[in-house]
C-alpha cells in the first residue's frame, strides 16, 4: 500500500474537515494527516495523527514555520484551504518542492485573479463567461437598479459583509461599511456551488459535481442537492473553459447563480476544495482519493472512467460534538 503524509491548514475550518474525511473514507492508501491552526482548540486537530499551532497567514513567519514542518514531518503534500495564505505559498512552492513537499495550488497569476473579485468578473467578461454586471464604487451608473448585491471585493468569505441592497440608503450604509465593497447586479435564483477535479498541472477537466446549496448558515450550505443534466452540463462547459485557462489543479470549486428559466452566472472561484466537499465525496467524486492516484501516475483517463456519480444524493447536516477530557478526545454519539 503507497504511503503519504499529507498536510492540511486551517483545521478548524469545515473545508478541512471535508478532506479528512475523504482521507478516510478511501482505502487505496495509507496516509499520516498532519494539521495545522493558529487556534490550538479545533475540531481537525483531533481527527488527525498530528497537530501544529502556527502563526496567523498575514505573520513573517508564517512560512518560514511551514517550511520547519514540512521537514520536520517529511510532509509529501500540502492542502491549502485558507485564502489568505494562497499567493505566499504559491510564490513558495519551488522551495518547498525543492525539499520534497508539493503544494496543490493554483499559479500566482491566477490567484491574483480568484482572490480578488473584480479581476474575476473581468476575468469572465474576457472569456465570455456569463455573470452579473458588477461595479466599483466609483463607477456606478447614474440609474441604478434595485434590488443590488454588495460584498467585499477582497478578503470575503463565509458570507459575511454580503448583503441584498433594496435602495439608495441601504447603498450608501453598506458601502460605508465594507472595506473595498463590490456592487452587483442582483440575480433572482439559486446558488449552486460546484466541486472540480483537474489534472495535477491544470491542463485537463476531469469531472466536477454541481450542487444546489438549498440552505445555507454562516456561507455554509447545511442543506444541498446534486444538479442533473442537461442543466449540469451546461454549467460543466463552462467550468471546463475557466479552469483549463486559469490552469487550477487538482480541487476546487466554482459558484454562482441559476434563474428559473436555468440562465446561468458565474461570480466566484476558489482554488482550493469547499466546505461541503464531504457531499461531493459520497457522491461520487472523492477528489483527494484521485489526486493521490495521479500522483502515483494512474492515468486520466482510467481515473474519469472509474467516477460514477449519484445524481440522486441529498444531503442535510447536523452538529457532532467532540468532548476533550484532559489529553482524552471523544464522541460518546453515533448516528
Amino acid at each position: 500500500m503507497e504511503k503519504f503524509r499529507i498536510l492540511i491548514d486551517g483545521s478548524g475550518t469545515a473545508t478541512a474537515l471535508s478532506i479528512i474525511k475523504g482521507i478516510n473514507k478511501q482505502k487505496k492508501y495509507s496516509v499520516f494527516i498532519v494539521t495545522i491552526d493558529m487556534d490550538s482548540f479545533n475540531t481537525g486537530r483531533f481527527l488527525s495523527d498530528k497537530f501544529y499551532q502556527v502563526p496567523p497567514a498575514d505573520s513573517p513567519l508564517f512560512i518560514k514555520e511551514l517550511f520547519n514542518i514540512c521537514k520536520t514531518e517529511s510532509i509529501d503534500l500540502f492542502l491549502p484551504v485558507i485564502d489568505l495564505s494562497f499567493l505566499k505559498l504559491a510564490q513558495a512552492k519551488k522551495q518547498f518542492r525543492i525539499m520534497g513537499t508539493h503544494i496543490l495550488l493554483a499559479p500566482s497569476k491566477a490567484i491574483e485573479i480568484t482572490s480578488d473579485k473584480f479581476k474575476t468578473y473581468t476575468f469572465f467578461k474576457k472569456h465570455n463567461i456569463p455573470t452579473p454586471m458588477t461595479f466599483l464604487p466609483d463607477s456606478l451608473p447614474n440609474k441604478l437598479e434595485f434590488p443590488l448585491f454588495i460584498k467585499p471585493r477582497i478578503g470575503g468569505r463565509a458570507s459575511i459583509n454580503a448583503f441584498k441592497v433594496e435602495s439608495h440608503i441601504d447603498l450608501e450604509y453598506y458601502m460605508s461599511k465594507i472595506k473595498h465593497p463590490l456592487v452587483q447586479e442582483y440575480i433572482n435564483g439559486f446558488e449552486f456551488t460546484a466541486d472540480c477535479l483537474n489534472s495535477l498541472d491544470g491542463k485537463s477537466f476531469i469531472e466536477c459535481i454541481v450542487r444546489k446549496r438549498i440552505e445555507t448558515k454562516g456561507g455554509l450550505a447545511i442543506k444541498s442537492e446534486i444538479i442533473k443534466p442537461p442543466l449540469s452540463e451546461k454549467i460543466k462547459h463552462y467550468i471546463r473553459k475557466i479552469s483549463i485557462t486559469l490552469r487550477l489543479p487538482g480541487a476546487y470549486n466554482i459558484q454562482g447563480f441559476i434563474k428559473k428559466n436555468e440562465e446561468i452566472f458565474f461570480t466566484e472561484i476558489n482554488p482550493r476544495f469547499a466546505g461541503t466537499h464531504a457531499f461531493t465525496i459520497e457522491a461520487g467524486l472523492n477528489s483527494i482519493e484521485y489526486i493521490l492516484d495521479m500522483f502515483c501516475g494512474i492515468p486520466i483517463e482510467q481515473i474519469k472512467r472509474s467516477i460514477a456519480i449519484n445524481y440522486d444524493l441529498k444531503m442535510v447536516r447536523y452538529w457532532q460534538e467532540i468532548f476533550v477530557n484532559g489529553n482524552k478526545a471523544y464522541t460518546p454519539w453515533t448516528f
